[in-house]
């Protein structure tokens, strides 16, 4: 994952929580949003991150050690999301670390490295549905296919992109491609996507799913409303971490 740059802290040593909100808030969000694609659930994330971390700071603290920490632990709330939200094992969730040890040091993947090596018509079906908000009736319809057919081409599209991001899974496998449209559908629409028990071969699709809709311009950046909401909590002397995760994560 992106890290804040050292030089940020003088000393390269944190004194004040609030020198770690500030540095990890914006790493941590964009992170959080590359794997859960949408506004709700990424701030669900960074908030438990955040706050987890913060709750437990004994300053001062090396810059390095502090970082390290962070990254681990937003790694493990993004994990967390996908199994408790949904029913991915631990063991294939371990996969979002070797992803992201791979862009270490590298900007996030855009939407055209992300499906530079797609066919065209399946490049097409992610812009047209990522890109222009079109419905998959509309996609069916222009493309001259059944709406089932299109389902599937986006499947194999979402299995293109995860392929390129080093997820593989069997594109045979199409169970669960009406409930990966109406997931892409529900990130498309800016909502909070319906929860459901995936199987391994549909979760790369919905990772798929994520990365491209994080990689649309202006969808990785957090809501003023919820930095300043986030700074509030931090800072309050009346939160609790065990009760701001148990309420996070039974959404």
């Amino acid at each position: 994952m992106t890290r804040p740059a050292l030089t940020v802290v003088a000393g390269l040593t944190y004194r004040e929580r609030s020198q770690v909100l500030n540095r990890w808030l914006v790493p941590a969000y964009q992170t959080s949003i590359r794997w859960t694609g949408n506004r709700l659930d990424a701030e669900d994330a960074t908030t438990w991150v955040l706050i987890n971390e913060i709750s437990r700071l004994d300053l001062p603290d090396l810059v390095q050690l502090v970082d390290e920490r962070l990254a681990e632990t937003t790694l493990d709330a993004i994990g967390r999301h996908w199994s408790e939200r949904y029913g991915i094992s631990q063991l294939r969730c371990s996969a979002i670390q070797s992803v992201e040890a791979a862009l270490v040091g590298q900007a996030a993947l855009g939407i055209d490295a992300l499906t530079d090596r797609l066919p065209a018509d399946e490049r097409l079906v992610i812009v047209l549905r990522f890109l222009r908000g079109r419905a998959l009736p509309s996609i069916s319809a222009q493309l001259k296919l059944s709406d089932r057919a299109s389902a599937n081409m986006l499947f194999r599209a979402l299995l293109g992109v995860a392929g390129r991001l080093g997820l593989d899974a069997d594109a045979a496998d199409t169970t669960q491609v009406n409930l990966i449209a109406a997931y892409v559908g529900d990130l498309v629409a800016r909502r909070r996507p319906l929860r459901f028990e995936a199987t391994p071969n549909a979760w790369p699709a919905l990772v798929a799913a994520t990365h491209i809709q994080a990689a649309i311009a202006g969808n990785d950046l957090p809501r003023l409303r919820f930095v300043r909401s986030l700074e509030g909590l931090a800072s309050s002397e009346r939160f609790t971490p065990h009760v701001t995760a148990s309420r996070i994560w039974s959404s």
